[in-house]
């Protein structure tokens, strides 16, 4: 996984094989081992095959909203990497369209991903195909009269992708200022910042939010566009959870 640090995956040493080309004499000790092997060989093949014939319960996706199911391959993830020690090298192909959809629990969101922020859409697909976002809530949305960072009221916004969940988390890089920013207009996707542009946190602008957040110096990379959900975007509540994340190449659905 892209800058996850020298970790390396531990392979088990594969030592000589210890076939004897010379005939030993047959002793009564080698010959009852021989036996011993076999039948755990035959125990062990037993074994496979009831769990063939009665395989194990496996997950079930009965948490996630039925809207959201069956959901797609690879997602979501348990236990996904979020922590990285730089942002994921450039891997797409900007010249194919990226749509993102969102599971939440009020619904399916989908996004067409801009090819003019090739760095942002880049680094959000590669967290999106880690499973980075599988999980995550939403830990601010506005108007919130119990959260003074949604200001008097008129920020209509939803954010989330903080694996802290308090908003002062991230994958431990920041992403490259990259334009063309604004206008905010609704149903776009942002990537938030503080000092610098968060590398996973991002807000949907769940209307029209150009004349509050455009006079300051149009900071947030603007990369995505919803296409369907607009509606499940503006019923969105603080601490809902996005269940899965995925990504697909082709077209994105009609605006709905």
């Amino acid at each position: 996984v892209f800058g996850r640090g020298s970790a390396k995956r531990d392979v088990p040493p594969q030592g000589d094989v210890g076939l004897s080309q010379t005939p030993a004499p047959r002793n009564p000790l080698v010959l009852a081992g021989f036996v011993l092997v076999v039948t755990a060989i035959l125990g062990a093949a037993a074994y496979g095959l009831n769990s063939v014939t009665n395989p194990r319960p496996v997950a079930t996706t009965s948490s996630i909203p039925a809207i959201c199911n069956p959901a797609p391959g690879g997602h979501p993830r348990t236990n996904p990497p979020r922590s990285f020690s730089a942002p994921p090298p450039l891997n797409t192909d900007g010249t194919k369209q990226y749509v993102a959809t969102i599971c939440t629990d009020r619904g399916l969101i989908v996004f067409k991903l801009r090819k003019s922020t090739p760095q942002t859409t880049n680094n959000f697909v590669n967290l999106v195909n880690v499973g980075f976002y599988d999980g995550l809530n939403f830990h601010r949305v506005c108007p919130n009269t119990a959260d003074s960072s949604c200001g008097d009221g008129s920020l209509k916004i939803a954010q989330g992708g903080d694996p802290k969940g308090d908003g002062t988390g991230g994958p431990g890089y920041s992403l490259p200022d990259e334009g063309p920013k604004g206008p905010y207009g609704g149903g776009t996707l942002a990537m938030a910042r503080a000092q610098q542009v968060s590398g996973s946190q991002f807000f949907i602008d769940t209307a029209d939010n150009s004349s509050i957040l455009s006079p300051q110096a149009n900071v947030y990379n603007v990369f995505g566009d919803i296409t369907a959900g607009l509606d499940a975007a503006q019923k969105l509540q603080k601490g809902d959870k996005m269940y899965w994340v995925s990504i697909e190449i082709g077209s994105a659905a009609s605006p709905g």
